[in-house]
């Protein structure tokens, strides 16, 4: 038998996404909806944008107003 661990303080995905500060404000870019922004603790795992109607999380690098178009 393998043995198992586990994490205590979780894992994130990605450790370098761009945190916005707190008290940031963005609108969903599928829904329009305001987005809730997450606290950027140790153990969430997920981006730091978060559309409870879509249920679709987003990073700063995925909302169109910071994509780079050539």
């Amino acid at each position: 038998m393998q043995d198992h661990h586990t994490h205590e303080k979780g894992l994130k995905y990605r450790e370098d996404y761009k945190w916005p500060e707190t008290g940031t404000e963005k609108d969903c870019p599928k829904c329009k909806q305001p987005l809730e922004l997450q606290n950027n603790e140790p153990a969430y795992l997920g981006k730091p944008w978060w559309c409870g109607r879509c249920q679709w999380q987003f990073s700063e690098e995925d909302l169109p107003e910071n994509k780079v178009t050539d």
